[in-house]
């Protein structure tokens, strides 16, 4: 159910239509393909390619799923004049702001500021999302947490964990292995 704030920006971009783009649907990717091409190029990030690959891939199923039966269960109705029951929350801005989770978490530590561009291209597409009148303010907001909290799941099922030490009498041919998941063997290759 859209809040009074939600329907007030709703009516206000129908009265004052501004948004007639559809940059929303290229700005949502545009984190996830910076990181990769600067990967390319030798700019220094928190993981190995292999690893980022796997991330943006999990945190895309994690949102998915999350999104889709976020939508199924709610059946929100989409603002005026658009139909369709699929409203909330906004899978557009999911996507834009777990691309910006995904490139803050990847350059926070070489490029800080430059981590945080990503919440710029982010923000742009719930804007968007609002201003074309394809969702209420909850949806964006929504779908914002949705995307920012997928690429933390995500980045937390594939962090390092300690793995469990080995016995002494088994550790001949098997030093040079990492043991403590599948991430550290792809780190060491």
């Amino acid at each position: 159910m859209p809040s009074l704030l939600g329907r007030s920006i709703h009516n206000h971009f129908l009265k004052h239509p501004i948004v007639s783009t559809n940059m929303d649907g290229h700005l949502k990717w545009l984190p996830q393909a910076f990181i990769l091409t600067a990967k390319i190029f030798g700019v220094p990030m928190r993981s190995n390619w292999k690893k980022q690959v796997l991330i943006i891939a999990a945190t895309e199923a994690i949102r998915y799923l999350a999104v889709d039966s976020l939508k199924k269960i709610t059946g929100e109705q989409r603002p005026a004049p658009f139909t369709g029951h699929h409203s909330f929350p906004s899978g557009h801005t999911a996507s834009a702001f777990a691309g910006a989770e995904f490139m803050r978490r990847e350059l926070s530590q070489e490029f800080p500021v430059l981590g945080c561009i990503g919440y710029i291209g982010a923000t742009a597409t719930a804007v968007i999302r609002l201003g074309k009148s394809r969702h209420w303010l909850n949806d964006v907001v929504c779908g914002a947490a949705v995307g920012v909290l997928a690429t933390s799941l995500a980045y937390l099922i594939f962090s390092k964990k300690p793995g469990k030490q080995q016995k002494e009498k088994d550790t001949s041919q098997t030093d040079d292995l990492p043991t403590q998941n599948a991430l550290d063997y792809l780190d060491a290759i």
